[in-house]
């Protein structure tokens, strides 16, 4: 509705005063109090008609509020003559008395804005009269302006000087009379008043205009410089992975030194206020040739293969790319406001190449460092293939009496182990999650960019005490870690479904995870990356940390030095703080050249106990293994006994890793002797003893010919059953390869029995003896021959 349509409702019978006002509202010397700002009141009127007595005579008074305005008059003659005005006007077109008291009273009251409480009708004139304290920041300045235009005569200190002090005035008492105005209206114009009170202040006190300008084209230089880095970055780095690194040319230094070169033949021309062009034309070509490159790398950009993961380049070119965008847009802004009024006035020069320089030096330091995490980031996603599973592991019950359930070639295998989502495969890139029952894949993690994870043997899969969480070692290799971007090193996945819980990157090795956290060893130091939530801490200990396990509210970790014995200790899990200590070598005599990486070996948690047992090897009596139990909750020894006749960890093909595992009732520990002639069979001692105070309970001895005898052996090629008994692959006299049960009613062969589903894959792929490693997974055996998994009933 427009202005002529809103007077005509209240008065049509007054279509000449109407026109009379619209003339007066469209004078020339007018610059606020115009037909914009009648129509703003009215607006504004309209939406708080609800507080007012009489909206319509509201509306009348603010027709007569302005009507007549003489920028010269002394404060408070123009609304009084408007009043009268009002009073003489709509009296002689029969207005009612009552009605044009009171429109002369609201006219007048306009004046200083001073209604009472009870002035319902004031209230709403006079918020529609201030509404425009409250309007965006952009019709703000425009009624500033148009202030200032009407005061035009008024020198510009003696402008400042009063209008300050009007501001000052209305800022210190309620602005908005009505509830409505001071909820909604109330904070934003007193922002308005104050961000006009700054402008007005002495400007020594303002940032000088002109240096706006210049900050976005120090800005934009470091856009150019930082650019031209990953640029160099990008070419500097090996196409694929994995390269040679004759194929890697290195960083080309002539990258940084032309966008060095740019960046001050812009700043020349910039400070010597040369030619416009000479920024305009360099601003156009960035932003294009940025917007052409970010379009090659989006198709160029490289998928992940298997054996040929996509190295840095491509993100490092893309992100460069963008940076010349950003240096363009920057550029072509500075541009457009050195051109503008309030900043064409240039700053001193030593002030304007002083911004310049720190403007565009931090740009450039942010640029390249954000260069690196999107690089990271990148990769990670580029080069991870990942895929999740919702259907929960195959239950089946198991029978234990040596049928093949099922057999299946794997390519490389590693390392395998039992988790509560079957059985996983540690391979070169990554791990495969198989059910125990079946033997389907249930889920892969794999990355492009590693291909030695398998080298790891056993300790490359770490397990959660309840299965349901399993870390995967992913090795860097030489010619994969480039500059500045750390790569994940270890990935935490839900064993049961497949799911990335996180990725970390450590140089240390991790000793125990669950789905909290997952501890690692980095030296003489402990540190727990969150896993489901953000806890980390990192807490020193006296020398290097080699076994670690998750108890209850504890970690237990121990650590050994050369000669000075060795410790266990207990970490708060929460803050990594010590809880208690435990001398081993007041217990044990240990060795004066203890390696603590060889000499301290398997440390297992005790089910449902606050029990852990570990095993320390010494050099008493030609070679001792012994083996200990430690009470977490009270922080001491409960008892150590000796496995006499155990050759040193690591020490040539005679020796081995001996293994600790752990059941409710049973410590099982499987570990070989000295004394066989080189290409003899070789005596392991597998025995089980009790928990609680280490009594044996039963030994047993296994003849284990020459091609088994490796240290990896013990911790690789036994699993223990729920039941307590131990499983292995043997050779047989005739010439096969079964797994074998120890346990107390002794050692005996169990030989493999096909079942009709697997009968034909028995007939035509006989196991071997090569390689073999077992585990155990949802109470059924597991076995790999090195070429094909394979599982019992």
């Amino acid at each position: 509705m427009d202005l002529r349509d809103r007077w005509n409702r209240l008065l049509p019978h007054a279509q000449p005063l109407g026109d009379d006002l619209l003339a007066r509202y469209a004078e020339q010397h007018r610059h606020y109090h115009d037909r914009q700002h009648l129509t703003e009141v009215l607006e504004t009127i309209d939406e708080l008609a609800a507080y007012a007595d009489d909206p319509d005579t509201v509306r009348l008074a603010a027709w007569f509020h302005d009507a007549i305005y003489d920028p010269q008059a002394d404060p408070g003659e123009n609304e009084e003559v408007s009043a009268q005005l009002a009073e003489l006007e709509l009296a002689a077109y029969g207005v009612d008395a009552d009605r044009v008291a009171e429109i002369g009273r609201l006219v007048r009251l306009t004046a200083k804005h001073d209604c009472a409480p009870d002035d319902r009708n004031g209230a709403v004139l006079c918020d529609a009269d201030l509404r425009i304290l409250s309007m965006p920041a952009a019709r703000y300045d425009e009624y500033a302006a148009g202030i200032r235009q009407e005061y035009e005569h008024v020198a510009d200190r003696d402008f400042a000087r009063g209008r300050m002090s009007f501001l000052q005035s209305l800022g210190e008492t309620r602005l908005y009379a009505t509830d409505r105005g001071h909820e909604e209206w109330e904070r934003p114009a007193r922002d308005n008043l104050n961000r006009e009170v700054e402008s007005l202040g002495p400007r020594a006190a303002r940032p000088i205009g002109g240096l706006i300008p210049v900050i976005y084209f120090g800005a934009a230089l470091g856009a150019i410089v930082a650019s031209s880095v990953l640029l160099g970055r990008g070419l500097g780095a090996a196409a694929k992975w994995p390269a040679d690194p004759s194929d890697v040319s290195g960083f080309p230094v002539w990258a940084p030194i032309a966008g060095t070169a740019a960046a001050a033949g812009l700043a020349c021309a910039w400070f010597r206020r040369s030619q416009q062009r000479l920024v305009t034309v360099p601003a156009i070509v960035f932003a294009a040739v940025g917007m052409i490159a970010i379009g090659v790398c989006w198709w160029r950009w490289p998928a992940a293969q298997p054996g040929a993961a996509m190295s840095e380049r491509w993100p490092y070119l893309l992100i460069a790319s963008v940076a010349l965008v950003l240096a363009g847009a920057l550029l072509a802004l500075a541009r457009r406001l050195r051109l503008a009024p309030p900043y064409a006035q240039a700053p001193p020069r030593w002030l304007g190449v002083g911004a310049t320089a720190v403007c565009g030096t931090l740009l450039a330091w942010v640029v390249v460092s954000a260069g690196e995490p999107f690089v990271q980031a990148r990769l990670e996603t580029a080069n991870t293939v990942s895929t999740t599973t919702t259907i929960e592991p195959t239950q089946q019950p198991v029978q234990l009496d040596g049928t093949l359930a099922w057999s299946r070639e794997v390519p490389a295998t590693g390392a395998i182990t039992g988790t509560a989502g079957g059985v996983a495969e540690l391979r070169p890139d990554g791990v495969v999650m198989s059910d125990a029952a079946t033997g389907q894949i249930r889920w892969r993690y794999s990355r492009a960019d590693v291909q030695d994870a398998a080298s790891s043997g056993s300790r490359g899969l770490v397990v959660s005490a309840d299965g349901k969480v399993i870390a995967a070692h992913l090795p860097r290799s030489q010619y994969r870690r480039p500059a500045g971007i750390k790569l994940p090193t270890y990935a935490v996945l839900d064993a049961v479904t497949g799911k990335v819980l996180t990725e970390v990157d450590t140089d240390g090795t991790a000793l125990a995870v669950d789905a909290d956290r997952l501890l690692v060893a980095e030296d003489n130091y402990v540190v727990s990356h969150g896993v489901s939530s953000p806890t980390h801490w990192r807490a020193q200990v006296r020398c290097t940390v080699s076994q670690g396990e998750l108890v209850g509210d504890q970690a237990v970790v121990v650590d050994a030095c050369a000669g000075n014995g060795a410790v266990v200790r207990g970490l708060d899990l929460k803050t990594g703080a010590q809880k208690w200590e435990v001398d081993l070598g007041a217990r044990i005599d240990l060795s004066a050249e203890l390696d603590p990486s060889t000499w301290v070996g398997e440390l297992v948690a005790v089910p449902d106990t606050r029990e852990v047992s570990g095993l320390i090897w010494t050099g008493a009596a030609g070679g001792t293994l012994y083996q200990w139990s430690v009470d977490i909750g009270e922080g001491h020894i409960m008892w150590t006994t000796p496995v006499p006749g155990t050759p040193r960890p690591r020490l040539g093909s005679s020796s081995c890793d001996a293994q600790l595992a752990a059941t409710h009732a049973s410590l099982v520990l499987i570990t070989c002797r000295t004394g066989n002639e080189p290409g003899q069979p070789q005596t392991y001692d597998v025995s089980a003893s009790s928990p609680a105070d280490g009594t044996p309970q039963w030994h047993h001895l296994l003849q284990v010919p020459p091609k088994l005898q490796q240290p990896e052996y013990p911790r690789n090629g036994f699993g223990l059953l729920p039941d307590g008994r131990v499983v292995t692959l043997m050779p047989q006299a005739n010439g096969s390869c079964s797994p074998v049960m120890i346990g107390t009613t002794g050692v005996q062969s169990r030989p493999i029995v096909p079942s009709p589903n697997t009968e034909a894959v028995a007939k035509s792929e006989e196991v071997t003896c090569d390689k073999p490693a077992v585990t155990v997974a949802a109470a059924r055996p597991v076995f790999s021959d090195g070429t094909r998994l394979f599982a019992l009933n």
